[in-house]
C-alpha cells in the first residue's frame, strides 16, 4: 500500500502575515530601490535577487507592476501563481504580495500621484503590518544604542 503524504495547506495572506515575525527576525536584504518621478506619476523600481523570499506591504490604492525581467513565484489575490517577465498587471487596493523570487527580479510600481516626498508616498501607499512596525522599532533602538556606544567612544 503506498501512502500519499497530505497536501501542503493552501497559503492565505493570514497565514503569511502570522508567520512575518519570525520572517523578519533573520538576516534581512537591503533591496536596492529607484525612486522615478514625472508628471503626475511616480515610479518605484526594486531590484530583487534570485533566492530570496519577498514579502511586501499591503497597497492602500490600485496601480500597475510591471516586471522588467525574471521570474518568481507569487502568492497575490488569494492565489499562487508563477511570473516570467516581461509582463504586467494591476493591483487592486488591498493587495499584499509574497514573492519567491527564481531568477533575479526587476518590478516597479506606477502610482498616480502628484507627491514627490517619498516619506509622504510611504505613508500615502502603503500600510505596514504590526509585526514590520514593530521591527522598525527594534530597529530604530539598535540603531540609536550603535549611536550611543560611537559618542561614548569618542567622548573618552
Amino acid at each position: 500500500m503506498n501512502a500519499v503524504s497530505p497536501a501542503p495547506p493552501t497559503p492565505t495572506l493570514e497565514r503569511l502575515a502570522a508567520e512575518e515575525a519570525g520572517l523578519l527576525a533573520l538576516p534581512q536584504l537591503e533591496l536596492p530601490v529607484k525612486h522615478l518621478f514625472a508628471p503626475g506619476c511616480y515610479a518605484r523600481e526594486l531590484l530583487m535577487p534570485a533566492g530570496s523570499l519577498v514579502m511586501g506591504h499591503e497597497h492602500k490604492t490600485e496601480h500597475f507592476n510591471v516586471m522588467l525581467s525574471g521570474r518568481m513565484r507569487v502568492f497575490m489575490d488569494g492565489e499562487v501563481r508563477d511570473m516570467v517577465a516581461p509582463c504586467i498587471c494591476v493591483s487592486k487596493a488591498g493587495t499584499r504580495k509574497v514573492a519567491l523570487i527564481l531568477v533575479d527580479v526587476i518590478w516597479v510600481t506606477f502610482h498616480p500621484t502628484d507627491e514627490t516626498n517619498v516619506e509622504k508616498l510611504e505613508s500615502d501607499l502603503i500600510v505596514k503590518s504590526a509585526a514590520y512596525l514593530s521591527h522598525e522599532q527594534r530597529l530604530d533602538a539598535a540603531e540609536a544604542l550603535r549611536a550611543l556606544a560611537e559618542s561614548t567612544k569618542e567622548s573618552a
